[in-house]
């Protein structure tokens, strides 16, 4: 395993120490590499997203009603 030298803020490192504690980390150090890993994740999930999109055909425009519809849904998630 590699190691890197990090400096960071006392707000971040409160912030650091906190989330190891509160996520049952041995230390802050795990509790890092557990973020890192799921940036790491979530950035294929959105890699495999776009290229779907790209592999899915021809963008077609959306309808003044689909616009609507969308919206909509966001206005009711915000609600909750």
């Amino acid at each position: 395993m590699s190691n890197i030298p990090v400096d960071l803020p006392d707000h971040l490192m409160q912030f650091v120490d906190q989330g190891a504690k509160n996520g049952g980390f041995a230390n802050p150090s795990e509790y890092i590499v557990a973020l890192v890993a799921a940036a790491n994740e979530k950035q294929g999930e959105i890699e495999q997203a776009l290229l779907a999109g790209i592999s899915s055909g021809p963008a077609e425009p959306w309808t003044d009603e689909e616009w609507q519809s969308i919206k909509e849904r966001v206005v009711a998630k915000s609600v909750k």
